[in-house]
Order: C-alpha cells, then structure tokens, then sequence
C-alpha cells in the first residue's frame, strides 16, 4: 500500500513538473489573425455591422510584440489588414481599415480563407503562439453546383483540421446565427484546443471578441470592484474597457488625488476612444492609488494592466473531460523571476475561484506543499482541479491580493461529458460517440444491457449503431481512452432510459435514518451474538496516561516560549521607536524586489507621456 501511494505521489509531483515545464516552453508572444464573414447574409444577422466596432475593440485590446492581421471573406478572400507587428502604425491601419466591412458577397467560402490565412506558416509554434479567429454566420458555401460545398467542407475535416492541428494553430470560433455551421465550428475550435462561442444577437459581438481575446491574450489585470481599482507602482499603463448602457452618461474617471477626466477633457498622458457600446481608455503612466468611475457597472468591464510585477499561472486548456485533474499553478514574477521571499509572500493571498452558473467555488490554491503543491513556501502556489459535472463554461479567476497591489487573470474552460448516447430507429438502436473535443483518437466504447438477471449483453456497433437486444430496456455504455492532455479516462454511464419508457422512481424515505446503507439490496442483519470480553493489555494504558499530560507541558511551554518570542520582539520595535507597520514593510519588500520604485514619488501623468503602444485616437463617437 505504501509503494502504491508513493508511486502516485512520484506520478503526481511529474505531471506538475511537466504542467510547469511545458508552460515555460510556450512562448510569450502571439500571432493573431481575424477572419471575418461578409457573405450577403451578414445583412440580416449584423444590419448595424457591429463587426466593426468589435475589431476595433479587439485591435485597441492587442498588447505590443503582437503579430495580427485581418482577412475579409465570402466568395474571395481580402487581406484587410496585412499580417504585421502590433504597434501605435498597425492598429492606426486596423482602425481605418475596420470602415470598409460590409456585406456584399456572394457564397462563404471557409475553406478559402482558412489556406489564405495560414500560408506560410510551418512546423510547431517557436516564437510565437498561433491563433486564428473566425467569425461567421453560414455553411461551408462555395458554389451551386451540388456537392462542391461538401467535399470543401470534408476537406476542412479531412486536410485543414490535421494540418492546424499540427502547426499547432487554436482556432476560436464565433458563430453569428442559429443556422451557422455549429457542428463545425465546434469541432474545429474543440480540437484544435480554441474556443467556440454561439452569438445570437450582434449586439453580443464586442463582449465574445473580449472572451475570445482574454483567452489569446491572457492580459495581466487588476480587479474592478465598485467600480474602483487599485494602481500601484509598478504599473507602466492601464487600459479601461467600459461597456455602456444604451442612453447612459458619459463615464468619468477619477484621479487619486480627485481630479476627474473625461472623453472631452484628455489630458497628456491619457487616450480616450469612444465606440459603439464601449470606451478604451488608455492611461500611460498611471498615478498611484485608488481610481473611481463614474460609469455603468458592468460585469465585463476590465482593467488591464502593464507591469513587470506579473501574476504567471500554468497553462489552462479550453476544453477539460468530466472527472479529469488538472494541475493549476500561479506564481508571482518581477522582471521574470519567481518572487519567493517570505517576507513578501507572507503578506499576499494568492487564490484561484471557478465561478459557473451555479456560483463561485474556492479551489484551494496553496503554498504549503499538499494537495496538489509540490513544494512549500517555493514561491508557487498550486492545486489539482476537477469538476464532477459538465459546464458549458467555466471560468477559473486567479486573483493576488495584497496590502498595496492586487492582479488577477482570467481563463474559460468547456467541462465535456466525454461520451454521449442517443436512440435512433424508433427506440430499436443506440449510437454512442466519444466526444473528440477531450479524447484523443482509440477511445473505447462498451455498450450493454442486462436482462431480469442482472447479467450484462455486451451489444454489438454496426456503422456506429447499437442494435438494442430489448428494446425498452435500459442502456448502459462505458468509455475509456486518453484525453488530449494525456489523462486517462473511464467513464460509466447508466442506466439511460428510451424515449417514453420511465425510471423506477426510488421508494420514499420511510423517515429520519442514522445513516445511509450502502446498498439497497443488503441481506437482512443476522442475529447478534454476544460481544466476547477482550482482554485488555496494561502497556497501552500505561501510555495513554502519561501521553495527555505530556503534550498538554508540551504546549504550554510552546505558547511561553512564543509569547516571550513576541513580547520581547515587540519591546524590541518599541525601544528603537518603530511600531510594526504592515503597509511599510510590505513597500520595503517591494522595492527589494524591484529597485526602480521609489514608494514616496507620485507620478502623475498630465507630466507624463503615454507610452509608445497608447491607443492614439481622436476624442469622440468612431464611425
């Protein structure tokens, strides 16, 4: 038994190892490239081109050392925005490029643009993290002769999908209509490890292109609460994403020191881009302290910030199977070191939440060196994660809070069942299906049903159905494999009912029981015998005598020797005239760690310029 549970241990401290092994090795940068639809029938399903303002709020969200470009498609494809380096050039040519959306074309050809989009690129990711993001409202549609649209579709499947798959590429899917390709567009984002996202109203584009690009961009922010926020002094630039409410007040933004800003009032240092349903602000510089807006409290407004004290987390996939670990780990990072000095950590509470559609649950991240930490107080704070049921999203919220700096980041993850089962033929057959967004490709499947003697009839698949033995009986069906992540997975499901034929409802709880059984078929209790008198053996009594006293000595003088510790540490501080203070030593620390802080000069950015990446636009309403 105990080589078993050291084997585990040893498997366990590995996988953390490879997890954190294996997102050192991804590269810091990204490539990014938009291909969006505007076949004819984007004219219902996006009448105000709300694709527009939505670009422009992805490229104003693009951090420098981002390489992006933007493609147009239906029939053709139109290279809109030239593949390029993210900077003030780049997103001034994205912005008036974003104009020319529209939609006068004729057919989508997905097929298409994804070659056009992807040419060039070879081999696995080196210096650069590839995604591609397609936004669209249709079918594979190339022509009107019939099968075309078919086979290009089956070549998507067939040649494209391996071939992402292999240069490593995540596609992010957005489908803009009931009637788009849902099919599709799941299987190309699922196992390529991207995210896909159904929009049912255009006016939803600009808060999915924020899903989409938190999941590329994995931006370093502070959180908003009250719609307030803490900068401190590390913080080189500060972005402001603000959705805004049809006929509400302009925002306004409050300084520190009380001064309020305004899209009509910028100062140097400061730039303000007002769009369709949303602000950009871009602070460079910011001064230090606690900000306040005046403005729509929104759930999705961000603030993203740039600074080399960085919250590092391990990598998260998009897609996890139901019942399956995963490792999480964050670290704090100050110009790419680990921070690891006790006298900091001490001060932080560094914590991941997964909120859903059910609440928000802890998951007890930890730098104590259990349950899931491999060391403690290294620096790294982890836990095994696992969700007992699927979810359409979730969405895991690394948080740092201390006395005077807080991060956070935010990642979505698709919790699968990794198996589904349907009735076909009037309730005659089953077809089970191995969910290829969380399996990799050999997953087993085992279908069966029992007869009045509980014995089991392994069913056999002809072209993927199930003839059923009974019809009417209930099903049962296992699936075991490796997931994409290289998990193992076996999964038992049953029993599952046809359509029409109902459950046995389970008998009603006579009452109040002392505790539940095991079993509902256990055999009735035999008659007690009568309890045999033990003898009892003097040693243990012995002990358990003299144990009790001597741990309660023991801990006395523990809390002696600690409080004399304390009062003589308190004396101590008090003879030289310096009161413990948290604030101040938690700023000492700081500036340890990063010697260019200076925790006694504000600075202010109407004396500041923007950096060289400030979004540089014109105050007022975009066209």
């Amino acid at each position: 038994m105990v080589l078993r549970w050291n084997r585990w241990i040893l498997l366990g401290l590995g996988l953390l190892w490879l997890t954190g092994a294996l997102a050192a090795d991804r590269p810091e940068k990204n490539d990014v490239r938009v291909l969006i639809d505007i076949s004819g029938s984007m004219r219902g399903n996006d009448p105000q081109n709300l694709r527009r303002p939505a670009l422009r709020m992805l490229v104003g969200l693009l951090q420098p050392g981002t390489r992006a470009g933007v493609w147009t498609f239906a029939k053709w494809t139109n290279p809109l925005v030239p593949l390029g380096e993210v900077n003030k050039a780049w997103k001034k040519k994205a912005l008036a490029a974003s104009k020319q959306i529209r939609s006068p074309g004729m057919f989508t050809d997905i097929e298409r643009v994804i070659r056009d989009a992807t040419r060039g690129i070879s081999g696995p990711p080196s210096d650069y993290n590839r995604h591609l993001v397609l936004l669209t409202d249709g079918m594979v549609d190339v022509s009107k002769k019939a099968g075309e649209s078919a086979a290009s579709r089956q070549r998507i499947i067939d040649e494209l999908l391996p071939a992402l798959k292999a240069r490593g590429i995540q596609v992010h899917t957005i489908a803009l209509s009931a009637r788009a390709d849902h099919e599709l567009m799941k299987k190309l984002s699922a196992e390529t490890g991207g995210w896909y996202q159904q929009v049912d109203n255009a006016d939803q584009l600009s808060r999915v292109f924020l899903k989409v690009f938190e999941q590329v961009g994995k931006p370093e922010g502070v959180p908003l609460k009250g719609n307030q926020f803490a900068v401190d002094a590390s913080v080189k630039e500060a972005t402001l994403l603000l959705f805004r409410k049809k006929d509400s007040q302009p925002p306004v933004l409050i300084s520190p020191k009380g001064e309020k800003y305004t899209d009509s009032d910028l100062v140097a240092g400061v730039a303000w881009y007002r769009d369709q349903g949303y602000d950009l602000i871009t602070i460079g510089s910011p001064m230090r302290g606690q900000w306040t807006l005046q403005a729509d409290v929104d759930p999705d407004n961000r603030v993203m910030i740039v600074t080399d004290l960085k919250l590092r987390t391990s990598e998260v996939p998009a897609h996890l199977s139901v019942g399956e670990g995963l490792p999480l780990s964050a670290h704090l990072s100050n110009k790419g070191k680990v921070v690891d000095r006790k006298a900091f950590l001490r001060l932080l509470d560094v914590r991941a939440d997964a909120i859903t559609e059910a609440g928000s649950d802890p998951l007890g991240l930890n730098d104590e060196g259990k349950e899931g930490d491999a060391k403690a107080g290294d620096g790294r704070y982890s836990v095994r994660y696992r969700e007992d049921r699927p979810f359409d999203e979730v969405e895991l919220l690394f948080s740092v809070d201390s006395p005077t700096f807080m991060r956070e980041k935010r990642y979505r993850v698709r919790v699968h069942e990794p198996a589904a089962l349907q009735f076909v033929d009037d309730g005659k057959a089953v077809q089970v299906e191995a969910d290829t967004a969380v399996l990799a490709d050999g997953a087993g499947l085992t279908v069966w049903q029992q007869d009045d003697k509980q014995q089991r009839k392994v069913l056999a698949s002809n072209e993927g159905k199930y003839r059923l033995i009974e019809p009417g009986r209930p099903v049962y069906f296992k699936v075991e494999g490796k997931s994409r992540l290289g998990n193992l997975v076996a999964r038992d499901y049953g029993p599952v009912y046809p359509p029409g034929v109902e459950a046995p409802q389970p008998a009603k709880d006579p009452g109040p029981r002392v505790a539940e059984k095991t079993s509902q078929t256990a055999a009735p209790a035999e008659p007690a015998e009568p309890e045999k008198e033990e003898p009892v053996s003097e040693a243990p009594a012995e002990e358990e005598g003299w144990l009790m006293p001597a741990l309660i000595v023991g801990l006395g003088n523990l809390l002696l020797i600690g409080g004399g510790l304390g009062v003589w540490w308190f004396l101590r501080r008090r003879k030289g005239g310096d009161e413990p203070d948290l604030a101040d030593e938690i700023e000492a620390v700081e500036a340890e760690l990063d010697g260019e802080v200076d925790s006694d000069v504000e600075t202010s950015e109407a004396d500041s310029p923007a950096g060289d990446e400030t979004l540089d636009l014109s105050k007022g309403e975009a066209a």
